[in-house]
């Protein structure tokens, strides 16, 4: 039979690249350490690293095997919490990963109100609009706003919402009336730089408004409500903000508001933690206060 203490010593192992490393995280000298990652080749007649002089590097068989050394490691901890530690009373750390307006719009205001609940808890907030290319094993929870493409996450569409136009009330008291997208012809918009959106979302202002022209881009939400308070354009921006800025207006006459929705995408070998799982549940509930998002 494989020992879990084995796994958690070959999980050190293939994270750390050495021996000596692996055995300062655990305690343990660098012979104990090669004891048991020798006993668990032998368990599984499998040759688990290469020993090379830069480290050492997991071969295929342990590249499997690190999978579910990886389930194992997560059940326990999930155990651990699940017995010992709830509400105020959980510690470690949860790293999120949010779009730029959900992040700085709902998270970081919503920041004081998850640290009352979860005191001893670490948070990290790391604002990405792209992110399909990260690895699971650096975060914890994600908000996107694309689908998830991978299978290795557990995922459920968190809200939906509405991009709409906005504009500062100077612009549009200067600009004839609008009741079409034909009248917006010509005019300045506010959006995205290129890299700063997957392609499908950074196409969604050109499909409600194939004439539009960029005359001011910025990789922040921020940046857009900025440049449309001070006049430079039409900002095309998720109406549960818009709504809420002072200094702008919303085109309601403008018949092509966008649907869009957020996901919220968790690891699936990170799903049964209790910090995990009481964070994904705080995040829903400050969606379920925001006026504008649809649960």
């Amino acid at each position: 039979m494989i020992s879990a203490d084995d796994l958690g010593i070959f999980l050190e192992v293939a994270r750390r690249g050495r021996l000596v490393e692996a055995g300062r995280q655990l305690g343990l000298d660098h012979t104990t350490v090669g004891r048991h990652i020798a006993r668990l080749e032998r368990e599984t007649e499998q040759r688990l690293f290469h020993r090379e002089p830069s480290g050492w590097r997991l071969t295929p068989a342990g590249t499997r095997l690190l999978g579910h050394a990886e389930s194992v490691e997560a059940a326990v901890r999930a155990a651990h919490e699940d017995c010992l530690r709830t509400g105020k009373h959980l510690t470690g750390s949860v790293r999120m990963i949010a779009p730029d307006g959900f992040g700085n719009f709902l998270l970081s205001p919503g920041i004081g109100a998850l640290h009352t609940a979860f005191p001893a808890l670490c948070m990290e907030l790391v604002v990405a609009n792209v992110h399909t290319s990260l690895g699971t094993r650096e975060f914890d929870l994600a908000v996107t706003i694309e689908a998830p493409p991978t299978r290795a996450v557990d995922a459920h569409r968190l809200a939906d919402y509405e991009l709409c136009l906005y504009a500062a009330p100077s612009f549009l008291a200067a600009h004839p009336p609008i009741t079409s997208v034909a009248d917006l012809e010509g005019d300045p918009f506010i959006w995205y730089v290129e890299d700063a959106l997957c392609a499908p979302t950074l196409e969604t202002l050109f499909q409600a408004v194939p004439t539009a022209r960029p005359a001011y881009r910025t990789n922040t939400i921020a940046g857009q409500i900025s440049a449309a308070q001070q006049g430079l354009g039409f900002a095309f921006l998720p109406s549960w903000i818009g709504d809420a800025t002072p200094g702008l207006e919303r085109l309601d006459a403008f018949p092509h508001a966008v649907a869009h929705s957020y996901w919220l995408v968790v690891p699936r070998q990170l799903a049964r933690l209790a910090r995990v799982r009481a964070m994904a549940g705080a995040i829903e509930a400050l969606v379920a206060d925001r006026q504008g998002l649809r649960p």
